[in-house]
């Protein structure tokens, strides 16, 4: 297959990618990432060299782009996005532009060239979820950051272009993910670079584990 990742130099995209070229011998992979602050090529060095991947820099909103590289592929996964719920307050016109008209802009592509696309999104989109309750499907959409109510407008695109044009698309949505390369903001790494630099911040997480 030949497969278009958008964000695939970020954290969770660029895992992906090295995934496919790693395990799949005969697919190739094409890389949309606009480079923001989340997405980074040293994320993608591992594959560089591999003559079944090329990396374009530029915007899931720029039709013209994404209608070469979605004719060029046979299948789309979509891990561009702003994601991180602190930003979105700051800068919901930066949330909304990126998960709602660039993921508009993928399905346009997509359902002119008859390919399938994956819409990675959030389990954000659910709001808070009570102590012992697990979301499924069904529940509904209750966003409470710019961030969560931007992806579900995403989702709710994908679900129109599906049943207005047979657009052929899937959702999915993870909880959050940890590991390697991931960006220092998010909670995790935050602690765990506090910690190894001795500040505060650290210091109290480190109380309220009972550390």
């Amino acid at each position: 297959m030949r497969i278009l990742v958008t964000g695939g130099a970020g954290f969770i995209g660029s895992a992906y990618v090295r995934q496919v070229l790693n395990n799949a011998p005969d697919d190739e992979v094409a890389v949309l990432d606009a480079l923001t602050y989340a997405g980074n090529l040293a994320n993608l060095e591992e594959v560089a060299a591999d003559r079944r991947y090329q990396f374009v820099e530029g915007n899931i909103a720029d039709p013209a782009v994404v209608d070469e590289l979605v004719s060029w592929a046979d299948a789309v996964v979509n891990f561009a996005a702003e994601t991180h719920v602190d930003r979105s307050l700051l800068d919901p016109d930066s949330f909304a532009r990126a998960n709602v008209i660039g993921v508009m802009t993928l399905l346009d592509a997509v359902r002119r060239h008859r390919k399938r696309m994956l819409q990675v999104s959030t389990d954000e989109v659910y709001g808070d979820v009570e102590e012992g309750h697990a979301s499924v499907e069904s529940d509904p959409l209750q966003p409470r950051s710019p961030y969560a109510a931007a992806k579900a407008g995403g989702e709710l695109m994908c679900r129109a272009y599906a049943i207005s044009y047979g657009a052929d698309v899937v959702t999915t949505r993870g909880c959050n993910t940890i590991g390697p390369r991931q960006y220092p903001e998010k909670l995790v790494p935050l602690f765990v670079t506090n910690a190894l630099q001795d500040q505060a911040a650290a210091g109290l997480w480190r109380r309220h584990a009972g550390a």
